[in-house]
């Protein structure tokens, strides 16, 4: 393969990561969460802004009384309202990592559009690729 081949392969190569990132992995978390999460009432915290978007942060007790703060994700949508009860799913197996407001979860996730996005320029990038292959 010639230098231009290995330029296609790498652009093809380039968003696998952030499709797993932005796309599947929330998506994952999400299923998980409707699966095997417990709920309990939380306190949400604080809203932040950053360039428009909002992350919202709760913080919640498990069963077990351990007590955790969950920071959301950037979104369109402000997710709670500050020093207001919230209910907060969190997976019993890993709560510090896994956890969603249940106004969150019952949403649809911003995750769709991103994957939706990472497919199409993944596939553009591959037709190019076999394009330039069989040119």
């Amino acid at each position: 393969m010639d230098a231009l081949a290995w330029v296609c392969l790498f652009l093809v190569a380039f968003p696998v990561p952030f499709l797993f990132w932005f796309g599947l992995i929330p998506l994952w978390v999400d299923r998980q969460l409707r699966r095997v999460g417990r709920e309990v009432l939380g306190h949400c915290r604080a809203v932040s802004t950053s360039e428009g978007r909002y992350s919202t942060s709760f913080e919640f007790s498990t069963q077990s009384g351990d007590r955790i703060i969950y920071i959301s994700p950037l979104a369109g949508t402000v997710w709670g309202t500050p020093g207001e009860e919230a209910l907060v799913v969190y997976d019993p197996r890993s709560p510090w990592r896994r956890a969603r407001s249940r106004r969150e979860l019952d949403a649809r996730s911003e995750a769709w559009a991103s994957l939706a996005w990472l497919l199409a320029l993944e596939a553009i990038t591959v037709v190019v690729f076999l394009l330039y292959l069989s040119y």
